[in-house]
């Protein structure tokens, strides 16, 4: 099994005592910002691992199955939770066609099955806006990775994260839907559409 990843997160414990230093600093709330449902579905951690890592138990999860097992479980539980624009699942063809793999083989790892080989794992990962390291991250890399747009918004240093999405990305307005949200809310909603945007455009450039 070859998957090819970019550079690690940074190590967990470092990622959460910025978090928190900066969310204190900021008057924002804590266990609204690592919120281990919403934390645990961004990672593709299960909620009882991701919670233990929160707790500081480093190692939780790290030895439940090999790296094969993983990128495995991974690449289904994206296909899983990922969407298409009118909320419907993609069809199995439609991915099949997109990333050069076979229908019988995308069929079976989004199943749950076995796949024969797991040579197409990161273009499917790519598929989705995801990073190969996706699939290959422990545990604790995944919780990290999965909080870095949360720590940038936190630790942008202009205070101006809106004005630097229209640079960057056009992004010239967010609706709420005539909802005030708090600073915690604020700062949550940013930090995801960052994490989204820069996903896209990675995802564009793979393909």
């Amino acid at each position: 099994m070859t998957v090819s990843v970019g550079d690690p997160p940074l190590p967990l414990p470092v990622t959460l005592e910025r978090i928190r230093a900066l969310a204190v600093e900021g008057g924002l709330d804590v266990d609204e910002i690592l919120d281990t449902c919403a934390l645990s579905k961004r990672a593709g951690v299960p909620p009882e691992v991701t919670a233990a890592l929160l707790r500081g138990e480093e190692g939780a999860g790290s030895a439940s199955c090999a790296a094969e097992e993983r990128v495995r479980l991974r690449a289904a539980f994206l296909y899983a939770v990922s969407r298409r624009v009118d909320g419907r699942p993609y069809p199995v063809t439609d991915v099949a066609a997109a990333i050069g793999a076979p229908v019988p083989w995308v069929d079976a790892l989004v199943s749950g099955r076995t796949p024969p080989h797991l040579r197409h794992c990161a273009a499917l990962a790519a598929f989705f806006g995801r990073e190969a390291s996706f699939l290959t991250d422990t545990p604790a890399q995944a919780v990290s990775r999965a909080l870095r747009p949360t720590l940038e918004s936190l630790d942008y240093r202009s205070g101006n994260l809106m004005a630097d999405l229209v640079d960057q990305y056009g992004l010239v307005s967010v609706s709420t839907r005539g909802r005030p949200l708090s600073r915690t809310q604020e700062t949550l909603l940013l930090g995801m559409i960052t994490g989204m945007l820069s996903a896209e455009r990675r995802a564009e450039a793979a393909r």
